[in-house]
């Protein structure tokens, strides 16, 4: 794992490590520990992180629906069963793995070539113990400092978002725009707080877009919406909301050429079209070199094959990966 994506985690959970390299081992499986000679994995960090997550969940829950009385007794607005189910909604396996996908952090997974294979990273369990590593690995960075956990915890999770607003709600802005850029560009959004007069302004810019959309608020987490709001409205007034990967789903291999087709008829892209040539190798079989073209576009794409029919399916899945932005040519 390179050092500036170590910089760009730490920047988007808003914690600088004293030692990165336990946010390098939170992000190293079992698997490739095992392949590396028995290089430090992740596995006792996750641990810790699931201990200090629980804490730190609690702590919210009590702070948010209880309060002490005037004779010192402590009142909640909720049962225990009540609590206990937010709890367990709260840091679930479905939620963390959720979490990770808004951050795009399973991306940056160090897996051996079994989990590869498997494409582990995808894995709701997978994700879920990439969270409570990440957490466990500023818990012992941070000499378990509640208020560091808190802030961290707060940012990855977004706890109070879900008390207030349910688990069901599709406005959380924060996570739709991250989520938006994630698709658009292989990346999160640039967010910068500052303090201010009145508390704190979020400002919030995407790559190689010059529009800025910034948010006030009494608290990090309030400015933060708010600017993440601005830029949902900008992105749905300006129509830029819908992408192509919604319009189409995923690239798939064996569908690749009609969903190029489903995007020219949709008008996202120029019409495509195939070209194709055949050789021999030098045992005499044929080889067939396949161009995959979009009108408007100067890349094409373009291999050799054994199979004219596997080949434009080939041909037609990189270019639909590259024009959805999942590769670079």
């Amino acid at each position: 794992m390179k050092n500036e994506i170590l910089r760009f985690i730490q920047e988007q959970i808003e914690y600088e490590f004293d030692e990165p390299e336990l946010l390098r081992q939170a992000f190293t499986r079992k698997s490739y520990s095992e392949e590396h000679n028995g290089e430090y994995q992740n596995e006792i960090l996750e641990f810790y992180g699931d201990k200090a997550l629980e804490f730190v969940v609690m702590k919210k829950l009590a702070e948010y629906y209880g309060e002490t009385t005037l004779n010192g007794k402590y009142a909640s607005q909720k049962t225990e069963g009540q609590l206990t189910e937010l709890k367990k909604k709260l840091v679930c396996k479905k939620m963390l793995a959720y979490r990770i996908d808004i951050f795009g952090f399973a991306n940056y997974l160090l897996m051996g070539k079994g989990d590869e294979v498997q494409n582990a990273q995808d894995q709701e369990s997978v994700k879920e113990d990439l969270f409570e590593a990440i957490i466990g690995a500023v818990a012992i960075d941070c000499s378990w400092k509640a208020e560091i956990l808190e802030e961290v915890v707060d940012r990855m999770l977004d706890i109070e978002y879900y008390l207030e607003n349910g688990f069901q709600d599709d406005k959380n802005y924060v996570d739709l725009v991250q989520t938006w850029c994630q698709k658009k560009y292989g990346c999160l959004p640039e967010s910068h707080i500052y303090e201010s007069n009145d508390g704190y302004e979020c400002i919030v810019t995407f790559p190689n877009d010059f529009n800025e959309f910034s948010g006030q608020g009494y608290s990090k987490r309030e400015a933060r919406m708010n600017a993440a709001r601005e830029a949902f409205e900008y992105l749905d007034r300006e129509n830029k909301w819908i992408l192509p990967i919604d319009e189409v789903g995923k690239p798939d291999f064996d569908s690749a050429i009609n969903q190029l087709q489903e995007l020219f008829q949709k008008k996202y892209i120029g019409e495509p079209w195939y070209e194709f040539w055949e050789t021999y190798d030098d045992n005499g079989n044929p080889v067939w070199r396949c161009e995959c073209h979009v009108s408007g576009f100067d890349t094409y794409c373009w291999g050799n094959y054994s199979s004219k029919k596997y080949g434009k399916k080939a041909v037609a899945y990189d270019m639909l990966r590259y024009i959805l932005g999942l590769d670079k040519l």
